[in-house]
């Protein structure tokens, strides 16, 4: 059976324990559970201050560090931080390029099938994959390389 990386390490607690008893264990197995993203660990995915409120999220798309209203997130209730994984530019790149990559696949099949192309069919799938993956910049080249710089900027704009 296959267990999800995120229970990898939990799992590993457990099985190198058998005999122990859960109290045994349990502060151990809630900080390998904990989310480390939440405040005081390492941000992944975003950070919240003291008060719990988000300050910090790293858009998926850019992979920069952002201000949920200066990155212009949109809210989203079902997720860990209460905001979209992606920036509502990075969310409309990656969107056309789905769509172009999409339409550019049904317009090199239909060229095959219709004996119109005559290249490396691989080669050309990976040049319109590579142009679907491409991350292109936010034109008001706001962002951060860290949530370090996301937060001094933050407080120097009394956010």
């Amino acid at each position: 059976m296959a267990i999800k990386k995120v229970f990898q390490e939990i799992v590993s607690l457990l099985e190198a324990n058998p005999e122990s008893r859960v109290k045994a264990l349990l502060d151990q197995v809630k900080e390998l559970a904990s989310a480390k993203s939440a405040g005081g660990g390492a941000a992944t995915t975003f950070h919240k201050d003291e008060n719990g409120n988000v300050v910090a999220i790293r858009c998926y798309y850019h992979n920069l560090w952002m201000h949920p209203q200066l990155g212009d997130f949109g809210k989203k209730a079902g997720s860990a931080s209460g905001y979209n994984s992606m920036c509502k530019d990075g969310q409309s790149k990656w969107t056309k390029q789905q769509n172009a990559m999409k339409k550019a696949k049904d317009a090199l099949l239909a060229q095959v099938a219709n004996g119109e192309f005559h290249g490396d069919i691989a080669a050309e799938i990976a040049r319109i994959e590579a142009e679907a993956k491409a991350v292109l910049p936010r034109e008001d080249g706001y962002g951060f390389a860290t949530v370090e710089e996301c937060l001094a900027d933050n407080a120097a704009k009394g956010l």
